[in-house]
């Protein structure tokens, strides 16, 4: 698991545009909790968006923002090719005799959506179905397919603890 140096009193965000992005706590004055790069949440509101890091153990490594470097105008992106990783003697066994055994991990996914009263004005220009349609696609355009596996796969860890119990 990945570490935080420091005594500094952090957390990570794990919904909303700063998912992933540790953040350090400058102070908690009033209502708010403010944080060293400029930015603050109402307490009461802090567990639905931020998880503390713990012992300098981070939620959720693998999304850690990380800093990107630009790339020159016109030079063209490559495409991500997501290859799956084969399973091991062990994997494919335990893949085969479970087949049959298939169970209901409970998995949150949050995404931003327009609210009920946006929608209601939104729906008057055009049909519900269409309307519902776009925003399916916006919903799922906002999700990174590395940062979702993670969370799936913290979401099956937990379930497996308390299967197994």
């Amino acid at each position: 698991m990945t570490e935080v140096q420091g005594d500094l009193k952090q957390y990570q965000w794990k919904k909303g545009d700063n998912f992933g992005e540790v953040v350090d706590v400058l102070s908690e004055e009033g209502e708010f909790i403010t944080f060293t790069n400029g930015q603050r949440i109402f307490k009461s509101v802090l567990s639905e968006f931020l998880e503390p890091v713990v012992e300098g153990q981070i939620p959720f490594p693998s999304t850690q923002v990380k800093e990107v470097k630009p790339t020159q105008v016109n030079t063209p992106k490559p495409t991500q090719v997501i290859q799956k990783k084969e399973p091991s003697v062990m994997g494919a066994m335990i893949l085969k005799m479970s087949k049959k055994n298939v169970v209901n991990v409970p998995v949150q996914i949050n995404l931003n959506i327009p609210t009920p009263e946006l929608h209601a004005i939104l729906s008057g220009g055009m049909e519900e179905e269409d309307l519902n349609d776009e925003i399916t696609e916006v919903a799922l355009s906002q999700i990174e397919i590395e940062k979702l596996q993670e969370y799936i796969k913290a979401s099956v860890t937990d379930f497996l603890s308390e299967y197994y119990s």
